[in-house]
């Protein structure tokens, strides 16, 4: 199938003739004659456009919520034992390139990386345990970095040693608080 381009032509004075269905404008003395794109062409541009368009509604799904994509919580760590978070705020791990670490705020975020990709999530207090909502984080393929904390859902302090548990309480590893 062949497809119409969009021509522009300008004819000095006399009667507009095209031979092709186009739009005729009379221009200062002249005619100006555009032909239209074909009817497949045009529906072929408009699902096009509609694609774009559910790609960028996505896009801009994906990533409304908490500042840096951080799943948000209803809990309000400050809500829980006061003790806990005063001893949980800080940092976790060597901040180092290719080093584990975790970083917890006052306000209930947490940052930090499993040696490769970042994480970002934010946290509650139950108790003597401080449950991790689910996470966002990078997925970059980092030769030789071992992915223990992908399943981190909860963590508890032992004196200067962060242990880290998956969903069941599993214990998946532990930090040691940064001096």
């Amino acid at each position: 199938m062949r497809y119409a381009r969009t021509r522009c032509r300008v004819r000095e004075g006399g009667p507009v003739s095209t031979d092709r269905i186009g739009i005729a404008i009379v221009f200062a003395g002249g005619t100006v004659t555009m032909s239209s794109m074909s009817t497949h062409r045009r529906a072929r541009n408009l699902v096009g456009l509609a694609i774009l368009g559910a790609f960028a509604l996505m896009g801009a799904a994906c990533a409304s919520g908490a500042p840096g994509g951080a799943p948000t919580s209803s809990s309000d760590p400050s809500s829980g034992d006061d003790a806990v978070v005063e001893n949980l705020v800080g940092l976790w791990g060597e901040d180092a390139k290719g080093q584990p670490h975790l970083e917890f705020t006052a306000d209930g975020e947490v940052r930090g990386s499993d040696g490769c990709n970042g994480i970002a999530t934010t946290y509650s207090v139950n108790g003597d345990r401080v449950d991790l909502a689910r996470f966002a984080s990078t997925l970059k393929a980092c030769p030789g970095v071992d992915d223990w904390m992908r399943g981190i859902r909860a963590v508890e302090i032992d004196g200067d040693v962060l242990v880290i548990k998956d969903a069941s309480g599993a214990e998946l590893g532990n930090l040691s608080r940064a001096s």
